[in-house]
């Protein structure tokens, strides 16, 4: 063996020009692959996963208003596809006629009420649920009003009765602050009871302004309701269930199916473009062992005249094949290694993660193809060894 590795290493030796550009044939085609798939372990995979997960795409919207009772929400809390339903008093979002920041003034008119409970996807991390009293405001609206978690807001919640304006005002602590990526426009989260306070008093003239906050009776039934999917997957069959009982709803994120299925297959289509990529190296690699036999066919034939033993002549291009591809790798994994640390410095003080980067088995699958690439592309060489005997260098003699 150490005869055969000596003579393969003598080979590419002489033979320098020919195998420094294998190499640099094989960096500059695997090096854009790894970059492509550290970018995808990092922040291609991370900005999918974000979309897929975002809560926000997994809400479905009631379309008209309807007349949804308690039998209605407890159906659907029932089901595994659904994440969280609650009950809404109007299809489109109650307003707050202004909330204004208690400490320093600042006021916001026409802030959009929503209606929030116990398991309220758009607020899990932040607090465990609204209670009657307390708000969660989005950020838009809390930067506005320069307000943080533990101020006070006061709501004013404006009617007209017989031509004469009325306003209800209540304070109200902060409990968080949702982040806007969860929610990126103005808006109060408050709990249902305070959601149908601010209803009933405008709708309703019994209600005084001093007492619009008391707790009263829920309503029979509810015209719109807030749902979101547990999954994005459950949308559509969500949706058609909502169908069957004459609910129309639609997708907040009309492109959920596309996110989804690009999710599903971008590790596929990954995969094509490396299979693709290495079945060209391979057939590369093949012609060239092919053809370095065929240049060296004298020196294989007088190594068989000297009495080297087949298996050992043909162990010479599978020797090369697999150091080739091993200098290749190695080449390849360092500059990788130096871009990714490049890319990662650059953008990283930005996004404050990692952009890019290889896992050990990242590093393990390509060495591996690397090798069953090269042994498999030496099989056309070492058949053609097969056919060169002793008799062929005293022919050429």
């Amino acid at each position: 063996m150490r005869t055969v590795v000596t003579l393969a290493l003598r080979e590419m030796r002489h033979e320098w020009l020919a195998a420094s550009c294998f190499v640099a044939a094989l960096v500059g085609g695997l090096a854009p692959l790894l970059v492509i798939l550290a970018l995808k372990n990092g922040v291609i995979d991370r900005m999918v996963d974000r979309l897929v997960e975002d809560p926000a795409n997994r809400e479905l919207i009631a379309v008209g208003a309807g007349r949804h009772e308690t039998e209605f929400f407890a159906r659907l809390a029932a089901r595994e596809d659904v994440a969280f339903a609650m009950p809404a008093t109007r299809t489109i979002n109650a307003q707050a006629n202004a909330v204004r920041n208690v400490a320093g003034r600042q006021m916001e008119q026409a802030v959009p009420l929503i209606g929030s409970a116990e398991g309220d996807p758009l607020l899990a991390g932040e607090v465990p649920f609204v209670a009657p009293g307390k708000v969660v405001l989005s950020a838009p609206l809390a930067e506005a009003l320069e307000v943080a978690a533990g101020g006070v807001v006061e709501m004013l919640i404006g009617r007209e009765i017989d031509g004469r304006r009325e306003v209800a005002r209540g304070d109200f602590e902060v409990l968080a602050v949702l982040p806007e990526a969860r929610y990126g426009r103005m808006a109060v989260f408050l709990s249902l009871p305070d959601l149908l306070a601010a209803e009933r008093f405008r709708d309703d003239a019994a209600v005084g302004v001093a007492d619009w906050l008391e707790a009263r009776a829920e309503p029979a039934a509810y015209a719109s309701f807030r749902i979101y999917a547990a999954r994005l997957e459950d949308i559509g069959p969500l949706g058609d269930a909502l169908r069957a009982e004459g609910v129309e709803t639609r997708p907040r994120a009309q492109n959920a199916a596309l996110l989804l299925g690009f999710r599903e297959n971008l590790g596929f289509l990954y995969a094509v473009i490396a299979v693709l990529a290495v079945a060209g190296f391979w057939a590369a690699m093949a012609a060239n062992l092919r053809g370095m036999v065929a240049r060296q066919r004298l020196a294989f034939s007088l190594l068989a005249l000297i009495g080297m033993r087949d298996r050992d002549r043909r162990l010479v291009p599978l020797v090369q094949s697999v150091l080739l591809v091993l200098a290749g790798i190695v080449a390849t994994l360092v500059l990788v290694a130096g871009m990714i640390f490049v890319v990662n410095r650059l953008f990283q003080g930005s996004t404050g993660e990692t952009v890019a980067h290889l896992g050990a088995g990242d590093v393990a699958a390509a060495l591996v193809i690397g090798v069953v690439t090269a042994v498999t592309a030496a099989l056309w060489a070492l058949r053609a060894i097969d056919g060169i005997g002793p008799d062929d260098v005293l022919r050429e003699g």
